[in-house]
């Protein structure tokens, strides 16, 4: 019997550290679930900032576009006006042409397809442009503007130059009703 009491106090004794034991570690792990939900929450915090940065980038990017389409507009205004009011003469145009030529081969043949860069490259060739060689002319450097402005200057030279032919078609038009 005293075999018995022996083996009932050594399982009594066992069996309560055991308990004792999955208590202990039963708060342990309640802690850690605490920390593990305030951790969650301050990564969901983290992560509405997040969203909110990207929104102002989003108006950031907005913005900027904003200015550079009102820029590229000015610039194509003014150029188009020195055309139409003669302030850009013959030899201007030429030397303008030759650096496009120069370039267009290596720079802009690139992001244009195959009939693009011939058709550019007939556009550059005539002396004088129509209204609607002009515009083409135009829409062909606007799209290289925004497609590829940020990376090569030489596509806003070639804007520059489209605006230039545009005021000098417009100059002519008038000038043709006017007689």
């Amino acid at each position: 019997m005293l075999d018995l009491l022996t083996m009932l106090g050594n399982i009594l004794t066992i069996v309560i550290s055991v308990g004792s034991l999955a208590y202990w570690l039963g708060r342990k792990f309640a802690r850690i679930d605490e920390r593990f939900k305030l951790i969650d929450e301050r990564f969901k915090m983290v992560d509405e900032r997040f969203s909110r940065i990207d929104e102002r980038f989003k108006l950031i990017d907005e913005r900027i576009d904003s200015i550079i389409r009102a820029t590229t507009s000015q610039m194509e205004f003014f150029t188009e006006f020195l055309g139409f009011r003669k302030v850009i003469e013959e030899r201007d145009v030429t030397f303008i042409v030759s650096q496009l030529h120069r370039i267009s081969s290596v720079h802009l043949a690139n992001p244009l397809t195959k009939e693009e860069a011939k058709r550019l490259d007939e556009l550059l060739d005539k002396k004088e442009l129509t209204l609607e060689e002009a515009d083409e002319l135009r829409e062909i450097a606007r799209r290289l503007v925004r497609e590829h402005g940020h990376e090569d200057e030489t596509v806003w030279k070639l804007l520059i130059y489209a605006s230039i032919m545009r005021g000098i078609a417009m100059r002519k038009l008038g000038e043709k009703a006017e007689k």
